[in-house]
């Protein structure tokens, strides 16, 4: 609630002894900054000389009484008002109403302690509603959601600049007029509908609608709790970007499937159509064994394990790059031996660096895959027999897992090679298939995580994957 020291008070009556005692009164005792006015024209050329944030006028009073100077600053100032009056009689109190008076109140004994008090909390409150009605308004006419009030018929009680200015029009154009007459009339009459919908179920009712291209999510709200209203109010925001981003990510995942399904097809041409004939091949060279200088047969026979090596990870590569979904609780250290054993290391050995039972969330497959890939290019690259260390990376504090790494004591990767070395076809004079690594990287990043190539303890090759 506002302190008294922020209300100013302009108190109005011809009695020169109630206006002076009343005024010293609510400034003293309550803190209010007050002034004073003996007539209604003079409260009023005090307002517009210098405006307050409440007037409380007597009633009875010569030229103008205080219904008519309510009637005045509400047209011209719109502050709140407080009747005081020795007539308690329940005309006045209508008349006090009707005319727009915030609060009434019995002058008698007002300069009491108890009356003054009250009439004090009577200020405090109207002028603590008014200041609150005001930010709303601002609120509302600062929104770009267009807002509108209409009654049950159809009819507009208020709207907001926002509201008025889609539909190129002003406020005072859309007052009392139909709401059908501001948007379309099958537009109007459904929301309409909707806002009865919402007066019988006693609450907000949500819905959506187009207006020509554009689209809106609607909130319309009866304006009372009891059921007993025939206003509601419409908010609309406007969503035809949000529409247009639904449907380009319906077109994108429609593209995605096609080009899913178009890639399922390669993968079985590949599969079938390509190595049903190298296969063949490979048969042939055995014919022309005995026949056929050595050379040239190691050669074929070279050149045709790397076709298969290719065809086997180019369509290993085709499918890492699909959503994981699946994804389980995997021991590393187990994925790691298991690796070991499906890849040609001889004359190498596994050390498992692990602080503990390392268990992470991933897909096992592509995991496997990952490991297999390290330890084959690890080997591909360096003659001599290698030792290759598999660990944990911590978290800064080292307290938590951040990652692991895998490390060889090779000839190692210079650091300008560090990044190409993961790009799709990368190959090296050993006749690799230039997509082993890659793979790596895309698995890697299928699962949301970061791989990074450095230098290993004993100068070999290190690859940290961040989780």
């Amino acid at each position: 609630m506002d302190s008294a020291g922020d209300i100013s008070v302009l108190v109005v009556d011809d009695s020169d002894f109630f206006v002076e005692i009343a005024s010293e009164k609510l400034s003293d005792a309550h803190g209010f900054t007050t002034k004073t006015a003996s007539t209604g024209q003079e409260a009023l050329a005090s307002l517009r000389e210098q405006r307050v944030d409440c007037v409380v006028s007597d009633y009875k009073m010569p030229g103008m009484d205080g219904l008519e100077l309510c009637t005045e600053v509400s047209e011209e100032f719109a502050i709140p008002f407080i009747l005081l009056t020795g007539q308690g009689g329940e005309d006045v109190a209508s008349d006090a109403i009707g005319t727009g008076v915030d609060d009434y109140l019995q002058k008698q004994k007002i300069i009491d302690g108890e009356r003054l008090q009250l009439l004090a909390t009577r200020i405090r409150n109207v002028v603590g509603q008014h200041r609150a009605q005001q930010k709303y308004e601002q609120l509302v006419d600062n929104t770009p959601d267009e807002i509108v009030e209409v009654s049950t018929d159809g009819q507009i009680r208020a709207a907001n600049k926002s509201m008025a200015r889609a539909h190129d029009t002003t406020r005072p154009e859309l007052i009392d007029s139909q709401l059908s007459d501001a948007l379309p009339a099958e537009i109007a009459s459904d929301r309409l509908e909707y806002g009865q919908r919402a007066i019988t179920a006693g609450s907000a009712v949500t819905f959506q609608d187009s207006i020509g291209v554009r689209h809106f999510h609607n909130i319309v709200t009866p304006l009372s709790e009891t059921g007993d209203t025939n206003t509601v109010q419409f908010i609309s925001r406007e969503i035809t970007q949000q529409k247009h981003d639904e449907q380009k990510l319906k077109k994108t995942k429609r593209e995605l499937e096609q080009s899913n399904e178009k890639l399922d097809q390669f993968a079985s041409v590949v599969s079938h159509d390509l190595r049903n004939p190298l296969m063949v091949t490979k048969a042939r060279v055995d014919f022309v064994r005995d026949d056929a200088p050595t050379e040239h047969v190691e050669t074929m026979e070279r050149n045709l394990d790397r076709m298969e090596t290719m065809i086997d990870e180019l369509l290993t590569l085709a499918r890492v790059g699909e959503s994981i979904t699946d994804l389980s609780r995997v021991a590393l250290a187990a994925v790691a031996e298991d690796a070991w054993e499906h890849t040609q290391t001889d004359g190498g050995t596994l050390e498992l660096n692990l602080t503990r039972d390392v268990v992470i969330e991933t897909d096992r497959d592509r995991l496997l895959q990952v490991f297999e890939n390290l330890f084959r290019n690890a080997f591909d690259h360096n003659d001599t027999p290698l030792t290759i260390r598999v660990g944990t990376l911590d978290d800064a504090d080292g307290t938590g897992l951040s990652g692991f790494y895998i490390e060889d004591d090779g000839r190692g990767i210079p650091p300008e090679d560090r990044t190409t070395v993961l790009e799709h076809g990368y190959t090296t004079s050993n006749g690799g298939s230039g997509f082993g690594l890659s793979i790596v990287t895309d698995i890697v990043a299928a699962h949301g995580w970061e791989i990074t190539i450095g230098e290993g303890r004993d100068g070999g090759a290190r690859f940290d994957i961040s989780l």
